[in-house]
């Protein structure tokens, strides 16, 4: 019997309450199982990398520019394994430092001997186009002297044999770029050249062919 004018009092069914301590259990279950998996991974990853052979490689810090001065911040050593480490890879960063990078360097990027310069401007092939070759057309290959003219500046090659009508000449190399300066007049002049304009330009010079250079002029 409840006293008069009070309201009776209710109790949680049990079933209710076995139902929310269930789902804690199971909740408190995966926590623990995604644990003990982390912990495994990691425990299993550390055995992993000490039983690989590692060594120090010099490795960017940041995207570094052709031509560009590598200062200490630039680069850091850092082990990775030796079986994925180049074997021309830097391993001091006295190595680098100090040098000037000769191709363009990617943050994260191992650096090769082959990459830095001991000191001044790039070489010639870290200016050469994509796919290019330097070729140098010595000066006795051309009819006549080239006109004036300066690096990054186009030249094509016309080819013809003595004695022919002039409209039997061709024109055998289309637009290749100058890649370096001329000593003076008259000199032997480097150019950027693909394999297949290589064997033009030889070709012509072996069967006797007249070459003859003409500037082409710059876009505007």
């Amino acid at each position: 019997m409840h006293p008069a004018g009070s309201a009776p009092q209710t109790a949680t069914h049990w079933s209710d309450d076995s139902r929310r301590r269930a789902w804690l259990y199971v909740a408190a279950a995966l926590l623990l199982a995604l644990l003990a998996g982390l912990l495994t991974f990691l425990f299993l990853d550390g055995i992993q990398q000490r039983s690989l052979p590692t060594g120090r490689a010099v490795v960017a810090r940041r995207a570094i520019a052709v031509g560009e001065p590598i200062e200490p911040a630039d680069v850091e050593t850092r082990p990775v394994p030796l079986s994925v480490r180049p074997e021309t890879a830097l391993t001091s960063s006295a190595e680098a430092v100090g040098r000037t990078a000769r191709f363009r360097l990617l943050a994260n990027e191992i650096l090769l001997r082959a990459d830095v310069a001991a000191d001044g401007p790039p070489g010639l092939s870290s200016r050469l186009p994509d796919g290019r070759w330097a070729m140098v057309l010595p000066a006795g290959w051309l009819a006549s002297p080239l006109a004036d003219y300066q690096e990054a500046d186009r030249l094509d090659l016309l080819a013809y044999q003595g004695g022919q009508a002039s409209e039997e000449a061709g024109l055998i190399v289309e637009s290749v770029e100058v890649v370096a300066l001329p000593a003076g007049a008259g000199s032997d002049v480097t150019l950027a050249v693909n394999l297949e304009q290589a064997v033009s330009i030889l070709y012509a010079r072996a069967n006797g062919f007249q070459v003859v250079g003409l500037l082409r002029p710059r876009a505007r």
